[in-house]
């Protein structure tokens, strides 16, 4: 079975999910390509291989490559989900101890976030955090450039379910969030993410931002959110 990675961020971290072989030829390409592209842009990768079936020495050898790029350039790549299989085969190498292994994806990004031995220690910015959920990649995009460039850590993600993962890894105060998303499995957005972050402010985004001009949508928005970093007396 060829390799089939599905990807997605989840603020500065990309994740990967792995399916089918890692082995010499296509499948180590596509791995170099993928995640190589990911670290020379995010720096920091997670493999999630609970449906990776086998993994030959080509393909060892790339993933060390690939952390140890990551890890030259401050980033680090990560597993999870490593099946039985695969850890014997990490074990019998002595490779398991070269690699931060998790069992959760959740963990994983979380220890990118925290900074652990390898990673950029994002959480020593000392810029205040956001937290930016809509569903749009572009609109992603370009609320994370606006705020970056306003002096903000603005973490984005199009997928509601990692707002959480991401909330947990960096304590954000402030989440930026899309009109139309109100629930998150079935509970309301602001009590699920204030049971992460008790005293966490929010900004809800009207539901056309996306489709309004967008010096006028920058303005109220950063407008909104000096408001809540620097209160009137």
């Amino acid at each position: 079975m060829q390799l089939r990675m599905d990807s997605r961020p989840v603020g500065e971290v990309v994740v990967f999910q792995c399916h089918g072989r890692i082995v010499a030829g296509n499948e180590v390409f596509t791995l170099h390509s993928q995640v190589g592209s990911a670290i020379e842009k995010q720096g920091d990768a997670v493999l999630e291989l609970s449906n990776v079936e086998f993994i030959d020495s080509s393909g060892l050898g790339a993933l060390m490559r690939l952390m140890q790029g990551a890890r030259a350039k401050g980033g680090d790549v990560k597993l999870c989900g490593v099946t039985p299989k695969t850890r014997k085969v990490l074990e019998m190498t002595h490779l398991l101890q070269q690699f931060e292994v998790y069992e959760a994806i959740e963990e994983a990004i979380t220890a990118a976030y925290l900074g652990s031995r390898y990673s950029r220690g994002k959480s020593g910015d000392a810029r205040p955090r956001l937290l930016c959920v809509y569903a749009s990649t572009d609109v992603c995009a370009f609320l994370r450039e606006i705020l970056c460039h306003a002096g903000f850590n603005a973490l984005t993600t199009t997928a509601i379910e990692d707002a959480q993962i991401l909330l947990k890894a960096t304590q954000a105060k402030i989440a930026v969030v899309s009109g139309k998303i109100q629930y998150l499995r079935g509970k309301p957005l602001r009590q699920a993410l204030q049971e992460i972050v008790p005293d966490i402010q929010f900004v809800t985004l009207d539901e056309n931002f996306g489709s309004q001009d967008p010096g006028e949508a920058a303005e109220k928005l950063l407008n909104e959110i000096n408001k809540l970093v620097t209160p009137a007396n």
